[in-house]
This record gives structure tokens, C-alpha cells and sequence, in this order.
């Protein structure tokens, strides 16, 4: 699912990304069309999934680098597999707390004889190498056997591990700096019409007099 909330500039993921895997799901067009309403504004990406197409995931990837303006992406909950990719197309990618960011080797199923079954390997192996590249250009150790390893273990990683690694830029920390700069607003605008008010009353009290 996308969702776009123009008054803060977020556009949510949820769900499963690329066509064909769930209803109303996570694809490219339906990024670009949400990013298309904030012309080149700065924007949040706010994801929770599971995961699901990896050439979804990598498309989205370069729309969000590719995009006019500055993009940070936030892991509310989960970003694993194909999502983990997404996650990565934000300056700035923040960890909510409690999220992970989950990594693995490409999968897919085969079905026919030897040759059929070594052109499936053949693409699996392809789509490792495109991840890998992609980890690489982040995490701070970038051999690429270990981020392989990694991923052929199923790798779950926590908040300040994501950081550690070089996943993540920061935890995630809501600002409500301009709530509270309007809320003060408010109040001194509020005290304004209060000694107006008073000054008002003052004023007919003594032509009453």
C-alpha cells in the first residue's frame, strides 16, 4: 500500500512490494506518481514491509536517488529483503525503535530440466551480485564475501547494528520543533487578545463613568 500525506510530506509503505504477490501493493509507478505531488520538496519515506519483487526494490531504490529533492527514508517497523533496498534510497534512513532491516540471497523457483535449472541459478546469482553492490556502496565494511555471507544467512539486524553497519544514518526521533514553536505562537497570540480584551473593558468601564 502507498499512502501520501501532504501535509507532512510523507509518502508510507506498507506491504508487499512489486505486482502480482498481494493486493494493492508496493511498484515503482505508484512511488513516482506519490513523489510527482511534492514536485522537488523535501520528503519522508515511512516503510514497513516484508519485502517481495527485487527489481521493484531496486527500481524504487534509484527513483528515490534520483529524486529532486532530499529524501529521508524511516524503518517503522521492518525493512527486509527487497524493502531493506528502498530503505537505502534515502540521505538520511533512519531506525524507529524496535525495527530491523533484514537481508538475504535472491530466491525463486524452477521447474524443468538441467538447462532450465541452470538458467534460474544463473539469474539468482545475477541478482545476489546487483544486491551486494548495492550493500556495498553503504556498509562500512564493504568486502563483498562478507555482505554475500550475510546474506546467505538470512541476516536480521537490530536499531544501532543497522547504524553500525553503516545501513541506517541515525535513530529515528520525531521533531516537533515547529509544533512547539506553533504552540508559543499560539499562546503569545492568545495573551495579545487577552490584554486587549482587558484594555477594551478598561477603556468602556471609564466612558461608562
Amino acid at each position: 500500500m502507498i499512502e501520501v500525506f501532504n501535509e507532512t510530506n510523507e509518502i508510507h509503505l506498507s506491504g508487499v512490494v512489486g505486482d502480482g504477490w498481494a493486493e494493492d501493493p508496493i511498484t515503482k509507478d505508484g512511488v513516482l506518481k506519490a513523489l510527482k505531488a511534492f514536485g522537488s520538496q523535501a520528503v519522508t519515506i515511512r516503510i514497513n514491509s516484508p519485502g517481495g519483487a527485487a527489481d521493484e526494490g531496486i527500481a524504487i531504490y534509484n527513483l528515490l536517488k534520483d529524486y529532486g529533492g532530499e529524501v529521508t527514508t524511516v524503518n517503522d517497523s521492518l525493512a527486509a529483503s527487497a524493502a531493506s533496498v528502498i530503505f537505502l534510497g534515502g540521505s538520511k534512513r533512519l531506525m524507529g525503535d524496535g525495527s530491523r532491516i533484514m537481508i538475504h540471497r535472491a530466491m525463486g523457483m524452477a521447474f524443468g530440466n538441467s538447462d532450465e535449472l541452470r538458467k534460474t541459478l544463473a539469474a539468482l546469482e545475477s541478482y545476489d551480485a546487483s544486491l551486494v553492490e548495492i550493500y556495498s556502496r553503504f556498509m562500512v565494511d564493504t568486502d563483498p564475501k562478507k555482505i554475500e555471507s550475510m546474506m546467505g544467512n538470512e541476516t536480521w539486524i537490530g536499531t544501532d547494528e543497522s547504524i553500525e553497519l553503516g545501513l541506517a544514518t541515525a535513530k529515528y526521533h520525531k521533531d516537533n520543533s515547529d509544533r512547539k514553536k506553533k504552540k508559543m505562537a499560539s499562546q503569545f497570540d492568545q495573551a495579545k487578545a487577552n490584554l486587549l480584551q482587558a484594555k477594551m473593558a478598561q477603556f468602556s468601564k471609564g466612558l461608562g463613568q
